[in-house]
Parts: structure tokens; C-alpha cells; sequence
């Protein structure tokens, strides 16, 4: 009975959206401060495709799959990246440690998540700031790609979030 109550209470009301979601993921976020659990997507799997991954990536195969399936869309090489809802930040970490991108700034509402991200990846290319999907903290065109997977369902605009 509750649980219809705040569906509806977040379906009709985006800041209240807004608010349920920075709040859990925060308290996912230090709950669950595991380094090696790094992603959060439901993942991808196409008949046939098999993507050579290291013995430690197994575990996560399929959502790394569907970062691979995302990123790879476009080349990367060579460009800047913002992601938008870096949650965890195991995307981006693939993304910029295995796409080539010059650089990959992962964004997220959570600042516990942000935190935790910042202290489990150490690459040069990859850093993790806090941002707001409807206000992006960044200058038009500072990016050349901008990548969001699966956290739109969070976003209580999602025209705001596409007009940014």
C-alpha cells in the first residue's frame, strides 16, 4: 500500500522525484561502499557477441556489455566525455580505461557516490565531480559526447535534462 503511495507521489511531483532518488542512492551509496561492486545497470546480451574482457570483469560481464553496446556507438578516441548519472562509476572506468577517450568526467546527484568513486578509480583521464542531470555544472560544448545510461528514470525533467 505504501509503495503505491510514493509511486504516486514521485510520478506527479518531479522535485519530490528528484529528492527520493538523491536519497536513496546516497544511502545505497553508503550502504553498499564495496569497491568491487561497480555497476548498477541491468546490462546486455546479443546472441554471438562476445566481448574479450579481463578474468576479474567476468563477474559483470553483461552490464559491461551494454557500456561497450552504448560507448561504442561513436568513436571515442581521442575525445572528452561527460556521463551523466555515473552512479558507480564502473562505466566510465571502462570506458576510460579501454576506449581511449582523452578524458571522461562521470557526473552524479549523489555526493556519496561521487566520493566513492574518486577514491576506487586512479586513472589520469577519469574524475567524478557532483552534478545535477538538469543543470549540468559544465559549459555548453565543454564535451564532445555526453553518455547516460540507465539513470534517466531518476531525472524529474526529462525535457530539463535533454535541453541541457
Amino acid at each position: 500500500m505504501i509503495h503505491r503511495f510514493l509511486y504516486f507521489l514521485i510520478k506527479f511531483s518531479p522535485k519530490l522525484k528528484r529528492w527520493f532518488w538523491k536519497k536513496w542512492y546516497t544511502l545505497f551509496a553508503s550502504k553498499a561502499s564495496n569497491p568491487e561492486f561497480r555497476f548498477m545497470n541491468y546490462g546486455y546480451y546479443k546472441e554471438g557477441f562476445h566481448l574479450e574482457l579481463d578474468s576479474s570483469d567476468e563477474i559483470e560481464r553483461f552490464p559491461i556489455q551494454l557500456y561497450h553496446h552504448v560507448a561504442t556507438q561513436v568513436d571515442l578516441k581521442g575525445k572528452s566525455i561527460l556521463e551523466v548519472g555515473s552512479g558507480r562509476g564502473g562505466g566510465a572506468y571502462y570506458i576510460a580505461n579501454n576506449l581511449d577517450p582523452t578524458y571522461l568526467t562521470g557526473i552524479d546527484i549523489s555526493e556519496t557516490a561521487v566520493k566513492l568513486c574518486n577514491s576506487i578509480y586512479n586513472i589520469d583521464n577519469l574524475h567524478f565531480a557532483i552534478g545535477d542531470s538538469e543543470n549540468i555544472p559544465f559549459a555548453n560544448e565543454k564535451f564532445d559526447v555526453v553518455i547516460n545510461v540507465e539513470s534517466s528514470h531518476c531525472y524529474g525533467s526529462m525535457q530539463s535534462f535533454l535541453g541541457e
